[in-house]
């Protein structure tokens, strides 16, 4: 098993020699996750202190070190008080921000590029304070996302503190890999994304914008992603005066943000030629007194295709 520890250098840490009592710990352990394959990568958080009242998301900076491999499953862990795990790729080079660097990736101030990022691997559920949450995603057998030798990557941690009393805090994300020779199938995730609009405050918004597919991929999940002033999120296969639904959010939970509806097309019935048009459209309301903007507020529609080895982004223009 091979553990990448990211060390946060500025976390807190409990002296023997204080007069203060140790903080509730609420770290995840390797003795935690049990018994893994041997083969399997475990990605190791910053330590740090939740704070009563706190909200806050913690991103952390590393490089995956080992040869290249099939990313078969990723599955996070979480103390109390977690609310998500997200591991995602970023094209940020280690002289920006060296493995280990942690940022607080709570609001737009934290000078934070979300446009550096895009999905890696694909997540099959999570576990916090020892119950399982979150959306599972599993790949079929034979399938895998490829996971290179020094991808650079980002563990966005998600933690909610509602109680009076500080806690200390560390995650876990458990990759399941496989040798290359071994896969049958590449899959990819293939993502939909306007970051182009502004929303005024105290209004409502509607944007559309077309992607057009340049492989024939089958569709293994189809899933939309807003914030919590998202109201409403569609995507329609268009065909000339042809428009069909394709995936539809009519009412938008915030709760969607972390817990998506998806789509999921495990029998390869999806298959989509080269030259489709995807229109994908978002409605906001923001009742905030400024604008909001990408990546405060977001509209994406994140696909996993196959057979496709690497990323595919569409912009909006």
């Amino acid at each position: 098993m091979l553990t990448l520890l990211l060390a946060c250098t500025t976390a807190p840490t409990d002296s023997a020699d204080s007069a203060e009592p140790a903080l509730p710990d609420h770290r995840v352990t390797e003795e935690t996750l049990g018994e893994l394959p041997a083969d399997a990568v475990v990605l190791e958080g910053p330590e740090a202190v939740i704070e009563p009242g706190d909200d806050v998301m913690m991103c952390v900076f590393g490089t995956y070190s080992g040869p290249t491999v099939g990313l078969h499953d990723v599955h996070t862990w979480q103390g109390a008080g977690g609310h998500h795990l997200q591991l995602m790729g970023t094209t940020t080079p280690a002289v920006d921000a060296p493995d280990g660097t942690v940022v607080d990736c709570t609001s737009d101030g934290s000078g934070f590029n979300m446009g550096d990022m895009e999905p890696i691997g694909v997540t099959n559920g999570g576990v916090v304070d020892g119950d399982e949450i979150g959306v599972s995603m599993p790949l079929p057998d034979g399938m895998a996302v490829e996971l290179e030798e020094g991808q650079r990557y980002v563990m966005q941690s998600h933690y909610i503190n509602t109680g009076t009393e500080a806690f200390r805090v560390r995650d876990l994300a458990v990759l399941t890999v496989v040798p290359v020779e071994e896969v049958v199938t590449w899959a990819a995730p293939l993502i939909f994304n306007d970051s182009a609009f502004s929303i005024p405050p105290a209004s409502d918004l509607t944007r559309s914008f077309q992607c057009t597919t340049a492989e024939e991929w089958n569709f293994l999940y189809v899933l939309g992603h807003m914030h919590e002033w998202g109201t409403a999120f569609s995507v329609t296969q268009v065909e000339g005066e042809v428009r069909t639904p394709f995936y539809t959010i009519p009412e938008w939970d915030p709760v969607y943000r972390d817990a998506p509806e998806i789509a999921y097309n495990p029998d390869g019935t999806m298959l989509v030629p080269a030259g489709t048009t995807f229109e994908t459209t978002c409605s906001w309301f923001n009742d905030e007194d400024h604008a909001l903007e990408f990546p405060h507020e977001m509209c994406v529609t994140v696909n996993i295709v196959y057979p496709q080895k690497t990323t595919v982004i569409c912009d909006a223009e």
